[in-house]
C-alpha cells in the first residue's frame, strides 16, 4: 500500500472516515482533488489533505479506519503531505499535537496565523478555540526527515 492521489470517486469514502471520528466534513469536496490516500483495492484506509492559503497551507483532514489505526498509515499520509508541500503548514488539533510533533510541527499562538489562513472556515469556525493551532516551519524543517 503507498500513498496516492485521491480521485473523485474516493469522495463518498473519505467523508464516511471523517464522520466516523467526528471531524469537520465541510469543504472536503472543494479540494478533493489535493487529497492523498492511501487504498488497499477501492477502499480508502487513510486519508489527509493540505488545503493552500497564499504561499502556506492548513493540514486537515487526516483520517485512518478505525480497524486500521496504529499501523503508521496516517504517519505516511501527513510525510507525504509535508514532503511535497513548499510552503509553512498550520493545522488545528483537539486530541493529536504529540503525533503532529515528530513531523517538525511545534504549538504556535493563533495570532501568527497567515491573513489567508484566517479567513479559512477551519479556521473561523470549525475548530473550537480550545484546539491547539500548530506550525511546520519550512526553513526549520528541510532536510530533516520526520521521526517515528
Amino acid at each position: 500500500m503507498h500513498v496516492q492521489r485521491a480521485h473523485s470517486e474516493d469522495l463518498e469514502q473519505i467523508i464516511s472516515l471523517l464522520k466516523q471520528e467526528k471531524l469537520p466534513v465541510s469543504g472536503v469536496s472543494d479540494v478533493i482533488d489535493s487529497f492523498s490516500v492511501v487504498k488497499s483495492g477501492n477502499t480508502v484506509l487513510a486519508a489527509g489533505v493540505i488545503e493552500p492559503h497564499g504561499a502556506d497551507g492548513l493540514l486537515r483532514s487526516v483520517v485512518v479506519a478505525s480497524d486500521q489505526q496504529g499501523k503508521g498509515l496516517g504517519a505516511r499520509v501527513v510525510s507525504h503531505l509535508v514532503d511535497h508541500f513548499e510552503g509553512d503548514v498550520y493545522l488545528l488539533t483537539e486530541t493529536a499535537e504529540r503525533f503532529f510533533v515528530r513531523f517538525g510541527f511545534e504549538t504556535v499562538s493563533r495570532d501568527v496565523a497567515p491573513v489567508e489562513l484566517r479567513a479559512s472556515e477551519e479556521f473561523r469556525s470549525l475548530c473550537p478555540e480550545s484546539a491547539a493551532f500548530m506550525r511546520r516551519s519550512v526553513e526549520a524543517t528541510q532536510g530533516k526527515p520526520y521521526s517515528s
